[in-house]
């Protein structure tokens, strides 16, 4: 049985950090990936049907314009609420929360009566999968050991963003045959699948059963997982009552306020993750929602554009999956810094091309979708919630994933100027390459190194 000092926050910690990779982190990493995989499903499919639902008379321009923005303030509200459900109700019941917000708008959504009613079922749809993005992505950090806790974050986000491909080809195949109504059918089974599985196979984090006076549960979930791989012949290294006590003594672990985001210590880790999560937003929804328009707006048909958008979103799993390879030999903002540059470069560059090269056009834009995407999955889900306690971490999280959603608000205005503009969408992309590099420099100064170190020890001291 375990001593009370195994049974601590601390204890919890250090015997999930030395626990042997195993079948446990894989289900957990593939249950979480699947909210995940329905939020960028969700992502690309708004702008088609919105597309349809125009050419049906169903909805106007203005209202597909306010459409879209209600799906944004909705992701922003379901980001600054994930936290306060996560650290205060459980990772495991804020998923099912959230998700099941987002599950039932899409099966009502596909009843709308009007553009209205429907624009309002998008707004919950927003609210339910805004709430679910974070607190997927930051609870596997609290399950995995640091010396794989990048590669199973990476694999999530290669099983999420691939939703976005998934999306591309529902939008090229499914819509114009089955519709739009059918579409909304389909993301609600899709979450209702991912929601049940996840109330019948997923534990609580450790760590958070742990902080929140749960010990007993806490240690018979991490002994069980012991017992497993010692059982399957696996090295335990045991946790000694010293080092429980030497982070006991390092740091003291206790609830924070909402408030403690922005003290002085962390309002450095909160400003960086909230840059961060605006940047990525920009130049992720301008590669996935306007590369159609843009196309458009040069000259291609839909069909043309549409393809072509598929063609260069193939570069989403490649670069994600060869980012599964390297993101535990490189420092995060190494990837990061290297990934905004390529990105800076890459844009202004695709949107200069000659319009009649398609081959260019589609092999230059699937290099943007590479290094977009790249970010975007070291960012998201790798590096956004490991500075933050974990008292607070979906709080953190949630709060930076709210304001990086503004990104995809008024991001639309200054793309929509550019390519009506004389200047064309060259202006768009030098102004996204702008706030690209201030972002690289900002986390070059002051951002906190994360690789290969425990979540305890990244927030060393902060507590105080």
């Amino acid at each position: 049985m375990a001593s009370d000092a195994q049974k601590s926050f601390h204890g919890i910690a250090a015997r999930l950090d030395r626990l042997p990779i195993s079948g446990f982190h894989m289900k957990i990493m593939w249950l979480l990936a699947g909210i995940t995989f329905c939020d960028s499903v969700d992502m690309s499919i708004g702008g088609p049907i919105g597309a349809v639902l125009q050419d049906e008379g169903f909805m106007t321009l203005e209202q597909f314009a306010f459409f879209n923005s209600i799906t944004m303030i909705g992701y922003l509200i379901g980001g600054l609420g994930s936290g306060l459900v996560s650290d205060n109700f459980g990772r495991k019941k804020a998923v099912i929360t959230c998700g099941t917000i987002f599950t039932a708008a899409c099966f009502v959504a596909a009843m709308a009566p009007n553009a209205d009613f429907l624009t309002a079922c998008r707004f919950f749809m927003g609210i339910g999968l805004g709430a679910a993005f974070p607190a997927g992505y930051s609870a596997l950090t609290e399950y995995t050991p640091p010396h794989k806790r990048g590669k199973y974050q990476s694999y999530m986000g290669l099983i999420a963003n691939c939703g976005t491909l998934f999306g591309s080809v529902m939008n090229l195949i499914i819509l114009p045959i089955a519709g739009w109504r059918e579409v909304f059918v389909f993301c609600g089974v899709l979450g209702a699948v991912v929601m049940i599985l996840i109330g019948v196979c997923m534990n609580e984090s450790p760590r958070w059963l742990a902080l929140n006076g749960k010990n007993d549960k806490a240690d018979e979930i991490v002994s069980g997982l012991e017992a497993k791989a010692m059982a399957a012949g696996k090295s335990v290294p045991e946790v000694t009552e010293e080092e429980i006590q030497r982070r006991e003594q390092e740091q003291e672990v206790k609830q924070l306020p909402f408030s403690f985001l922005f003290k002085k210590k962390m309002l450095p880790r909160t400003f960086t993750a909230m840059l961060l999560c605006f940047t990525m937003n920009v130049i992720v929804y301008t590669v996935i929602t306007w590369t159609p328009t843009i196309l458009r707006a040069n000259g291609f048909d839909t069909s043309l554009a549409t393809l072509t958008t598929v063609v260069m979103q193939m570069g989403i799993p490649i670069g994600v999956g060869l980012l599964t390879f390297y993101v535990e030999k490189v420092n995060r903002k190494v990837i990061l810094i290297g990934s905004y540059l390529a990105v800076a470069i890459l844009g202004p560059v695709w949107a200069m091309l000659p319009t009649d090269n398609v081959a260019l056009i589609m092999g230059f834009g699937f290099l943007v979708c590479v290094f977009t995407f790249t970010n975007s999955v070291t960012t998201s889900a790798i590096y956004l919630s490991e500075p933050f306690p974990t008292a607070c971490r979906i709080r953190g999280a949630g709060v930076a994933n709210a304001f990086g959603r503004l990104g995809g608000i008024f991001s639309p205005m200054w793309i929509a100027f550019f390519v009506a503009s004389p200047i064309g969408t060259i202006g768009a992309y030098l102004v996204n390459s702008c706030l690209i590099i201030v972002t690289a420099i900002w986390l070059a100064i002051f951002g906190v190194e994360t690789r290969g170190r425990t979540l305890e020890d990244i927030t060393k001291g902060l507590e105080d």
